[in-house]
């Protein structure tokens, strides 16, 4: 049984086996409800969200979120720390200025960082500081890991979702995955996974023109420059989230991230255009 429905800004594909189908649609519905919250909570473009709602804050105001928000706020300061802020979800205000997110309509936005955020008893988030949060790079991924825990709860014994290449695959089958990648050969990339994790990153499908040079959606939260256009990365990982926040710090770094891979358990395989496959696990970085 598969279904599809848009969230997230992209589109979700939920399919599942070994139930009967009947149940496999409750699953699904219940599992599509879990993403549509998460959507809620977290869009970047919604007046009413948590995230919304805090960018319009002021500094050292208080603001109650939802639990869902508290946790991947609580997550991604982590991905910060162990990332020396290489990761970072304060890059709002870069990805505005580089149009590939609307304008708040605040002129008071600072360049701070993950270190201005506060999280405080009760699912209160305070900024030390005006700034502007985009948790795109890491709630989706958050989503995913959501409905596929009500999947098993209901429970699918074969799963995968698929968020625009976000997918968490559970069961014992291994499922092939395509890779969104550009290739410059007939040759298509393609991995299998089974009870895993794996998103993409690509710098060259969504770069856009501004300030007459191209930019991609990718952030380097230390000195905020843009990663590269024509590098793609997919990382595997036993989460999603895992995998989607750690997407944005291989495309920043490069080999340069199998530190990090390392304290996640984590692997990555990297193309960057006229280049052969790389792969970065947790002991070494081979040609793949």
């Amino acid at each position: 049984m598969e279904r599809a429905q848009p969230w997230l800004g992209t589109l979700v594909s939920i399919r599942v086996s070994g139930m009967a189908a009947s149940d496999a649609h409750r699953a699904i519905d219940t599992a599509f409800r879990e993403i549509a919250s998460v959507h809620c909570l977290m869009s970047f473009h919604d007046h009413d969200s948590d995230v919304a709602r805090l960018n319009r804050a002021v500094s050292l105001q208080s603001i109650q979120v939802h639990s869902y928000t508290y946790e991947v706020l609580r997550h991604a300061i982590a991905f910060s720390a162990s990332t020396q802020g290489c990761f970072d979800v304060t890059v709002g205000a870069e990805l505005m200025n580089w149009k590939f997110l609307p304008s708040v309509g605040r002129s008071s936005i600072h360049y701070g960082s993950w270190r201005d955020i506060e999280l405080l008893p009760d699912n209160c988030v305070v900024f030390h500081r005006p700034l502007c949060i985009d948790l795109g790079g890491i709630a989706k991924g958050f989503a995913v890991d959501r409905a596929t825990e009500c999947l098993q709860a209901h429970g699918a014994q074969q799963s995968i979702i698929n968020a625009g290449g976000d997918i968490r695959v559970q069961g014992r089958d291994a499922e092939r995955i395509r890779l969104r990648a550009e290739s410059f050969t007939d040759a298509v990339p393609v991995l299998e996974l089974t009870k895993g994790s794996v998103a993409s990153s690509s710098g060259y499908l969504h770069r856009r023109w501004c300030h007459e040079r191209f930019y991609g959606p990718h952030v380097n939260g230390v000195d905020r420059s843009p990663a590269p256009t024509d590098r793609f990365v997919c990382v595997v990982a036993e989460t999603c989230m895992t995998a989607d926040a750690l997407t944005k710090v291989v495309m920043v770094r490069g080999q340069e991230s199998a530190a990090v891979l390392r304290k996640f358990g984590a692997s990555a395989y990297m193309y960057d255009a006229g280049r052969e496959w790389q792969r970065l696990d947790a002991e070494e970085v081979m040609t793949a």
